[in-house]
């Protein structure tokens, strides 16, 4: 991938990147012939299973314990439910989809769910410090990335006031979590508000899944120790679990010398590792086998780098998110009610107020949502889904004071129409009314041709939204900038340190960002073990929500202090400093970006001791319009992961490979601190033994294990190579 400095624009390109450009270019049609094209009559030769026997066949087996070999012939069926709001068939869903069950979080090495989810096809990742994951579906990521919706078994994890996710904030640990579903595509049509660019859901186990009780010990390099405890039962009509955990790091080392493309050294700053504290709670009550009520609370807590726009924020060790949930289903009927309380304080480590202290970051929000959704069979043959919900939000925020609060009303209804055997259509559509915005609008139509029962194709159109965030609406401060002016003889014989205030402000007036998809894909399995994806997308945004330069001082207007004549701040350099201050920065709606790419994954489910999986990407640079080209982020053209592991029962063992290419940033501070990172390839490998009837478990795992300098944002930390150890008694 060739870029001429500074933007690195992408240069010439090998045959599959202009086949896969003139396959994008196609969508919809075009593409799906190609994909049927590969995939001939592989798919009809498979035999239909009886309606009674693929109900049979549906069922989800994730009790098991985690990263042990299937006993069976036959691979279970892996059902879903974040695609549509209603339980169905992996190949049935409307949208292309990763599905990690419980087996695969723990076969994979990975150090946190950047590195798990780094492996879905079309996913963009950065880490950026011990605790900063940032991630962006089919699309450039950035610093505090705001466009993928992430929920823990349907509370949404997404924060308001900045508009990003927080992955410390997960109050359970990973051993909890049955199955995480990504919808590699927008989720509007469902979710409302900023399923842009995908939704992550994140399934727990029930308390009968989990009956028991695991002790989890671990540490390594880095200073890394952690622990976790669970303990699970059920009791008549009820079940239970408790769980808590602790985590804690010290700093990734500091990038050093100049960033690449520039003349600009990489700030010096006091970096910090993270702690981070955890609980949860869950009770369920079933008393007809009918029903089911199920309550729950928890806390989670962090501290550490976060980094923003306006430079790194360093968040105070008790930060935290609280929440309170309870939930009833009976059938397809769900409702919920949960509450999130979120309490944050943190500073910022380069930029300065009026006073020349640090700026403060006080974050404190209640969030209040109550919602149902329920599918209904018409006619035998169709299905109705139909769901509310009701949110409102209050906010403390002590750079937003005017942003205080915001109310949400929502309702969607969709409708999967059987068309004939191997046909299906679905068409559906969501009202949202958001806070300031007002009344927005978000269809979705998917058409499913299945000539088997395992193998399906999908044309479809997907309309999502972004609601600007609090921060981006009402943000109000005064930052302080230092540069160096150069000598001007004889005003100046030598260079002046010289510092100016600009001001910082929200816009009330900013519309929704807007995203159109369009998507040709397949999916099919072969011999009930392969599974083969595949999928061509173009997705347009417009209105993006751009951090803006609103204003420059000039000879009517110049910083205090200028030393200087005003005159000079007419002419641009090198004559003079036109446009080279600013006085002002904002946000504003502005310009389309056009993302095209292609993804193909294939992957082995467990047969006898052995699992695999092979994915690639191959994105196209961004078409843009109304933003110049150096002023967005260039996601990377390239993306390629494999995974292989062998479990034989007592003894286990398990590698995973990540390539990713080129990426170039311009999201943080000025444009001072834009430039690219390179490619890297990034090897983790995981090892260990069982024994005492299972009942204990030892096991080794790297991260990076060849230590390879990675740097996954031009403004971030480099990732060293980190072992750990752990034991797990599980009783």
């Amino acid at each position: 991938m060739d870029r001429p400095d500074p933007v690195m624009r992408r240069g010439s390109r090998g045959t599959f990147a202009v086949i896969a450009e003139f396959a994008v270019e196609a969508v919809p049609i075009a593409a799906l012939s190609l994909i049927l094209a590969a995939v001939p009559a592989a798919a009809a030769a498979q035999n239909e299973a009886p309606p009674e026997e693929e109900a049979a066949a549906a069922e989800s087996d994730q009790s098991g314990e985690a990263g042990r070999p299937e006993p069976t012939e036959t691979v279970t069926e892996v059902l879903v439910v974040t695609a549509s709001r209603s339980e169905q068939r992996l190949h049935d869903a409307p949208a292309s989809m990763t599905v990690f069950t419980a087996a695969d979080i723990a076969a994979i090495p990975t150090d946190d769910y950047g590195d798990l989810l780094r492996n879905v096809p079309g996913l963009n990742v950065s880490q950026m410090s011990a605790r900063d994951i940032q991630l962006t579906g089919r699309g450039a990521t950035s610093s505090l990335a705001t466009s993928e919706l992430v929920l823990l078994d349907g509370r949404t994890l997404y924060l308001d006031f900045f508009g990003f996710v927080m992955w410390d904030f997960l109050p359970v640990n990973p051993a909890e979590i049955k199955q995480i579903e990504v919808v590699r595509g927008p989720g509007s049509a469902v979710w409302g508000a900023n399923a842009l660019s995908g939704v992550i859901n994140l399934i727990t186990k029930s308390p009968a899944e989990m009956a028991g009780t695991s002790l989890l010990l671990g540490a390594g390099d880095l200073g890394t120790a952690f622990g976790s405890i669970s303990h699970a039962g059920v009791s008549g009509p009820w079940g239970y679990k408790l769980s808590g955990g602790y985590y804690e790091q010290d700093p990734y080392p500091r990038p050093t010398g100049l960033i690449p493309g520039t003349t600009t050294p990489h700030p010096p700053f006091e970096n910090e590792g993270t702690a981070q504290p955890k609980a949860d709670v869950r009770f369920d009550y079933d008393s007809d086998g009918d029903s089911l009520w199920t309550f729950g609370a928890g806390y989670a807590g962090t501290d550490g780098i976060i980094h923003s726009g306006i430079g790194p924020f360093d968040i105070d060790r008790g930060s935290s998110l609280s929440y309170a949930k309870v939930g009833y289903n009976r059938g397809t009927l769900q409702v919920t009610a949960f509450a999130n309380v979120l309490d944050g304080d943190a500073d910022n480590l380069l930029t300065v107020g009026p006073t020349g202290e640090p700026i403060p970051l006080g974050f404190s929000s209640e969030t209040f949502d109550l919602g149902l959704t329920h599918t209904v069979a018409v006619g035998g043959r169709h299905l109705v889904t139909w769901g509310a919900n009701a949110r409102t939000s209050e906010f403390d925020l002590s750079i937003a004071p005017l942003g205080d609060s915001r109310d949400e009303l929502g309702a969607f209804l969709q409708a999967e129409l059987a068309l004939g055997e191997r046909v299906r259509w679905l068409v559906g559509s969501r009202v949202d009314d958001i806070d300031p915005i007002g009344t927005v609008v978000s269809p979705r139509t998917s058409l499913m041709l299945s000539p088997s029962p395992d193998h399906t194709f999908r044309l479809s159109y997907n309309r999502a939204f972004r609601a600007p965030s609090v921060i981006n609406n009402f943000l109000d401060v005064t930052i302080l900038n230092q540069v160096v002016l150069p000598a001007i003889p004889p005003l100046s014989p030598a260079p002046i340190p010289f510092i100016f205030p600009s001001a910082v402000d929200g816009n009330p007036a900013l519309e929704e960002e807007q995203l159109d998809a369009y998507e040709a894909s397949y999916t099919g399995t072969f011999g009930n073990r392969l599974t083969l994806t595949a999928a061509v997308y173009r997705n347009e945004t417009t209105d993006s929500i751009d951090f803006f330069t609103a204003s420059t001082y000039d000879p009517a207007n110049p910083p205090p202090n200028w030393p200087f004549p005003a005159f000079f701040l007419g002419p641009p350099p090198p004559a003079g400093f036109g446009g080279v201050f600013p006085s002002a920065f904002s946000y504003r709606n502005v310009g389309e970006v056009i993302d095209r790419g292609v993804e193909i994954s294939l992957q082995q489910r467990p047969s006898a001791a052995w699992s695999w999986f092979f994915n690639y990407s191959w994105q196209d640079e961004p078409e843009v319009t109304g933003i110049p080209l150096d002023e967005v982020n260039l996601p990377p053209e390239h993306r390629a992961n494999f995974s292989l592991g062998y479990d034989a029962g007592r003894w286990f063992v398990n590698g995973n490979v990540n390539y990713q290419d080129e990426a170039f940033w311009t999201d943080v501070l000025d444009s001072r601190f834009h430039g690219p990172t390179d490619a890297f390839t990034q090897l983790n490998l995981g090892a260990g033994v069982r024994f005492a009837d299972d009942r204990v478990t030892l096991s080794v795992q790297a991260q990076n294990a060849t230590d390879e300098e990675i740097q996954q944002h031009v403004f971030g930390d480099i990732l060293e190579r980190k072992v750990i150890g752990q034991i797990r008694f599980d009783f």
